[in-house]
């Protein structure tokens, strides 16, 4: 079993999971942490703790910012094995992963969100310049 954190500096993590939620329905292996926040000052405890929690499962990090605090604190818990970290993350990212196969390799279905995350990423008015947006749409 996986078990799925979005972390953010604020509260970016919970309107990635409501939308999340919208589209794709409740998500039981979902856990978000809203950093230094009132809810949650010291956002590292609580990675840690889900990390101890779960050591028979793979823990999937997605965080916002490259070289944030948040990123960092998740990468330093990588050392298991069996936590993996996602940073820049966005809604695509999140619905792939959620929805990848449970029994998929989670370095794969990693690579494969981020891969699909990465083309969903366009500047529209170039694809309307090139005449591809009606018929993407």
């Amino acid at each position: 079993m996986r078990k799925y954190v979005i972390a953010t500096h604020g509260k970016m993590a919970e309107g990635i999971r409501s939308t999340l939620e919208i589209i794709v329905g409740p998500q039981e292996n979902l856990i978000c942490i809203s950093g230094y926040t009132e809810e949650c000052p010291e956002p590292v405890a609580e990675m840690k703790r889900i990390v101890e929690e779960n050591q028979e499962n793979d823990v999937v990090f997605m965080t916002d910012l490259l070289m944030g605090s948040i990123n960092n604190n998740a990468v330093s818990l990588m050392s298991s094995g069996k936590v993996h970290v996602v940073t820049g993350v966005n809604l695509a990212a999140v619905i792939s992963l959620v929805m990848s196969d449970p029994g998929q390799d989670t370095a794969e279905a990693v690579r494969e969100a981020v891969e699909s995350s990465r083309e969903m990423i366009v500047c529209c008015n170039e694809i309307k310049e090139e005449g591809d947006l009606e018929e993407d749409f």
